[in-house]
């Protein structure tokens, strides 16, 4: 306070006199002191601390120097490797590897300033108190980051909220693996609201539990988002009273409309009506998932090649999620053969042998003729060998 005086009035004598006295000078200096010297001592200190950081992310956590260099920068408070050890040696007695401890630094550099045994401990021991194993801790932690970063009551609440929704710990996990971020939504704002819109559409008890087991996403999107899906499913004529109406509206979840039309109007080319369009992803969501480009072209090989009627596709969309070129051809190619002998004629038109296991289709086709066609093994072999390589999957 006494040099912002002394400076001030330093500065009023200046201005009161027209040229300023080389003493003048002499008494500033004298007041606020210069040295260049210590200046440059305090720069190489702090410019040690950075560099002594930034090879510790890159020696202990596997940083790259630039992002090294850049996150050390806001560890200044570390000057001894003491410190960040203490945190890696906690996470790593948690299972963490070193990918996530990386991730997790990356993320946030500054978990390295945390006090282990009054900040990090005491977040690990309230989700061991609800019941999550080392292991589950290291799912929740790669789904969302934030929970080292930010006070465990903050999560502990909306972690109880998905358990008693969900049912168990496990399907929770399950829920950490599938979807990160997960705990990021806010419950009062959209997981009840949506909750509440899924069950005035009927979706409660089992239908529920469908949704949350295999699209658990589902009831994180926005309300908007959610409603237009609603309506999507109302428009294809599917009431909310049906039994397939939770069935439907997850399918649609997968597309965006603007595909959906497009595939219609593909499947329309090939003699379907919208509700057999329906139907088959009703059955088979997995089919909206291929590209217009693959679907195009299974559809021509099963009509023009293997000699599948539209309709029968139609009713067993199955073969739609197929590998064309790792099943569909090369399975086809051995039925023809063994038709072309005199054999499979009632197998010949159904899926069946189309969605066996391999081991399974490989003893019933295959080896059961070995003696009789012991070429069989070997031209299977040659178009699995030959497709994979065409198609880029070898």
């Amino acid at each position: 306070m006494k040099r912002l005086l002394y400076f001030s009035l330093f500065c009023k004598t200046l201005s009161s006199s027209r040229s300023p006295r080389p003493h003048d000078a002499a008494l500033l200096f004298a007041v606020l002191p210069y040295s260049a010297s210590a200046a440059a001592a305090a720069a190489a200190s702090t410019t040690g601390k950075h560099m002594f950081m930034a090879q510790y992310l890159v020696d202990s956590c596997g940083f790259d120097q630039a992002k090294a260099t850049e996150a050390s920068k806001l560890l200044k408070g570390i000057q001894s490797r003491q410190q960040p050890d203490s945190v890696l040696a906690f996470l790593k007695s948690y299972g963490f590897d070193d990918a996530l401890v990386k991730r997790l630094v990356h993320s946030f550099p500054n978990c390295l300033l945390l006090d282990v045994e009054k900040e990090l401990a005491p977040k690990f021991r309230a989700y061991e108190d609800l019941g999550f194993s080392p292991s589950d801790i290291v799912h929740l932690v790669r789904s969302n980051g934030s929970v080292v970063r930010t006070r465990h009551e903050r999560f502990v609440p909306k972690i109880e909220f998905w358990l008693d929704l969900l049912g168990s710990k496990d399907a929770l996990v399950k829920l950490f693996r599938r979807s990160c971020w997960i705990l990021g939504h806010s419950i009062k704002k959209r997981i009840q609201p949506n909750l509440e819109m899924l069950r005035e559409c009927g979706l409660d008890g089992q239908k529920l539990d469908f949704v949350l087991r295999f699209r658990p996403t589902f009831i994180t999107q926005k309300a908007d988002t959610l409603k237009s899906l609603i309506s999507r499913v109302e428009d294809l004529g599917v009431p909310r009273t049906s039994g397939n109406f939770h069935c439907t509206m997850c399918a649609l979840f997968l597309v965006h409309p603007k595909k959906f039309k497009m595939l219609m109007e593909l499947f329309r080319s090939f003699g379907w009506s919208e509700g057999d369009f329906v139907a088959a992803f009703q059955k088979y969501p997995a089919m909206l998932g291929r590209s217009l480009k693959t679907l195009q072209r299974i559809m021509e090989f099963l009509i023009n090649e293997a000699g599948y009627a539209s309709s029968y596709i139609a009713i067993h969309p199955v073969l739609l999620t197929l590998s064309l070129e790792r099943r569909l051809i090369p399975r086809h190619m051995i039925l023809a053969a063994l038709k072309s002998r005199g054999h499979c004629e009632s197998d010949y038109k159904v899926a069946t042998y189309m969605k066996v296991s391999e081991t399974r289709f490989v003893e019933k086709y295959i080896v059961v003729y070995k003696d009789r066609y012991p070429d069989l093994s070997e031209l299977y072999a040659s178009l699995k060998h030959t497709n994979a390589s065409d198609s880029g999957l070898q």
